[in-house]
């Protein structure tokens, strides 16, 4: 009787797998948009197995060129994994996703492009950034908008601030690592007019701190000689302390 009731398992498992790969891409998106109502896709093509879309919106975001596959082992699991390759102007990559039943969501194998500017609109910076961002994570765990654990590397390279006025920075990287207290990135630059050090941490309630200092290579850079001195007071060292803290 069990070993009956396994097979019946086993078999409606393999009809789901089985409709999955059939099931046109163009009605899965419109499955999604049920639970998703500001999604929005155009040019989508293939099957919600495997499949691409020439444009998705979500929101007010858009994404160009976005191809999927989902590995089909974790459908047999009870999860939803997917291999995401983007080739849109302002973001391109891959990344794998993990799909949880709770909500959450797990990544992999994360290498991003993402440009600056575009990052300064999502982000609602007060300056204009130039730049792109370069992001290779081995993982990362997300619950919501909130980021639970990550380890990998960001690189912020030919940083800049585009306006209201052009100033060049030089490049900075941060290292990224999960701890008992939550996310922890350790920051410094990797050449440029700046020299930055410094440690953040994000915590599981989306509380963040940053402490570290920062100090001038070029003296003669006058714009960064007036951002410095609206930081702080200089150090013995000529550094100036920073401290931040807030709540993302």
């Amino acid at each position: 009787m069990i070993r009956s009731i396994g097979y019946v398992i086993l078999g409606l498992l393999a009809y789901a797998v089985f409709v999955i790969a059939t099931l046109p891409a163009s009605q899965a998106i419109a499955l999604l948009q049920q639970r998703l109502p500001t999604l929005r896709a155009a040019g989508v093509t293939g099957t919600a197995w495997s499949g691409a879309a020439a444009v998705l919106q979500l929101g007010n975001q858009n994404l160009q060129h976005v191809d999927w596959q989902i590995n089909p082992w974790s459908v047999l699991l009870g999860e939803l994994e997917v291999d995401v390759v983007l080739d849109d102007a302002d973001i391109a990559g891959s990344a794998s996703l993990g799909l949880k039943p709770d909500g959450a969501v797990h990544l992999s194998d994360v290498n991003l492009r993402l440009d600056a500017g575009r990052f300064s609109t999502l982000a609602r910076t007060p300056v204009t950034l130039g730049g792109q961002f370069d992001l290779q994570l081995d993982s990362a765990a997300l619950k919501g908008r909130q980021l639970n654990a990550a380890s990998g590397q960001v690189r912020w390279q030919r940083a800049a601030v585009t306006a209201p006025v052009a100033q060049p920075l030089g490049e900075f990287v941060a290292q990224l690592s999960t701890t008992k207290d939550g996310v922890k990135a350790q920051i410094k630059d990797d050449g440029g007019p700046l020299q930055l050090n410094g440690s953040a941490l994000l915590t599981p309630q989306g509380s963040y701190t940053f402490t570290g200092s920062v100090a001038l290579r070029d003296p003669q850079q006058q714009m960064l000689v007036q951002g410095l001195r609206a930081m702080g007071r200089p150090g013995a060292d000529g550094r100036v302390p920073l401290r931040y803290s807030g709540r993302l």
